[in-house]
């Protein structure tokens, strides 16, 4: 549950009203976000009585910087061939960027707050069709059941591994928040009829919104001139990788900050590297909200951490090793080598839908020293991926946005 993300826009709310939130207490503060929330669906409330819905459909990231993902391929596909729309998007983190751009700290912080509270209410109320790739937790409060707008979760994820949402939130009062804001979402697409469960009690969601269509993000790796560019784009950056064979190593973050330091000390560049050779680089690419420090880039080791598409290092990488990030569900589909690197499995504390050890869609190395002995002996668990890519996706033809489309019309 990344609801701690909302964070920056009501630390933002607190400055402003408050003037000095320094010495708040946590109470005061739980009392300001709910405000924030309640602010958002009052605008809203207020304009659906006002304003007409029209022909215009919103995009809001409240996951990451700008759009990426399942809202960048189902903008795109839109663009191209319903034209008859007006098309605005929206990215929290750029919305509340210190750094968005020239100009004055504060006054790009008061833009911030007057865009996402007044302007975004009034284009929310007047939309028709609204999408989603994380909880929005204003919705709670948004009188939505006359409103002929669809509210429309892609998710930023595909398929279902780790635990997310409420299959891991223990808060109550964020339980609820999060229960009331997702019944008044319309539509919730997923990969697979098999997955729906998981998602029913991860969003809090009723079945019969939730579709297993595929998600669009997966329709790219489908096309082939999509996967030439990408790769071509990758390497006109790094023209130096153009011949060597690639090992992605992309873990998930954990709970406290001394465990996510200690991924990189049981991961032994060096020695990885004296058993893979020349012909291989490393590029790690940790989770962008826990960067590593202490990564020592060499010729034979890039940090890719804060590398924007990750679909790119995908596409150019020969063999995966992550532990329990859901960025194999995605990788699986390329049919490609998977080493699951899981150390610390009993101390893991997200837990997974099904059995790691039977799902897992590669071999698991518990310890470096079994890690290093995959790699010596080169294992590919063919089985053991196909089963899991059986399992994630009921499609793989490239027409999740079809679908959609189709569903959502």
């Amino acid at each position: 549950m990344e609801t701690q993300e909302w964070d920056a826009y009501f630390d933002i709310l607190l400055f402003y009203v408050i003037i000095s939130p320094c010495d708040i207490d946590v109470q005061m503060e739980g009392a300001m976000k709910k405000l924030g929330y309640l602010l958002f669906a009052w605008i809203y409330n207020l304009c659906t009585i006002c304003c007409k819905v029209q022909k215009k459909v919103l995009f809001f990231n409240g996951h990451a910087y700008a759009l990426q993902g399942n809202l960048l391929v189902m903008y795109e596909q839109m663009q191209q061939s319903a034209s008859e729309y007006r098309y605005i998007t929206c990215s929290k983190r750029q919305l509340f960027s210190y750094q968005n751009g020239n100009g004055r700290p504060m006054l790009q912080k008061i833009r911030g707050c007057v865009t996402f509270f007044f302007l975004w209410p009034y284009h929310m109320a007047t939309a028709e069709k609204i999408f989603f790739n994380d909880n929005f937790i204003p919705l709670a409060f948004m009188r939505t059941a006359k409103q002929p707008t669809q509210f429309v979760q892609l998710w930023h994820g595909a398929g279902a591994f780790k635990k997310f949402g409420l299959s891991t939130e223990q808060n109550p009062q964020v339980r609820k928040l999060v229960t009331q804001a997702n019944r008044n979402m319309t539509h919730l697409f997923v990969t697979s009829e098999q997955v729906i469960p998981y998602y029913q009690e991860a969003f809090g969601i009723a079945r019969d919104k939730i579709y297993a269509t595929g998600v669009p993000v997966t329709d790219q790796y489908f096309d082939p001139d999509w996967v030439q560019d990408k790769k071509q784009k990758f390497y006109q950056t790094y023209p130096a990788l153009q011949d060597k064979k690639i090992v992605l190593f992309a873990p998930t973050f954990r709970a406290g900050q001394k465990e996510n330091e200690a991924i990189l000390e049981q991961f032994s560049v060096q020695e990885i590297h004296q058993i893979l050779g020349d012909e291989w680089v490393i590029l790690i690419k940790m989770h962008p909200k826990y960067p590593a420090e202490n990564i020592v880039e060499t010729n034979y080791c890039l940090d890719m951490t804060h590398y924007n598409d990750i679909s790119e290092l995908y596409l150019v990488t020969d063999l995966l090793i992550t532990d329990y990030s859901s960025t194999v569900v995605e990788y699986a589909l390329l049919q490609k080598p998977i080493i699951l690197f899981a150390y610390d499995l009993d101390q893991y504390d997200r837990g997974f839908y099904r059995s790691y050890e039977e799902t897992a869609p590669g071999d698991i190395a518990h310890n470096p020293q079994e890690l290093l002995h995959f790699l010596t002996k080169k294992r590919d668990n063919m089985a053991k991926r196909q089963t899991f890519v059986k399992l994630q996706y009921d499609y793989m033809d490239g027409k999740s946005v079809e679908r959609i489309r189709n569903i959502l019309q």
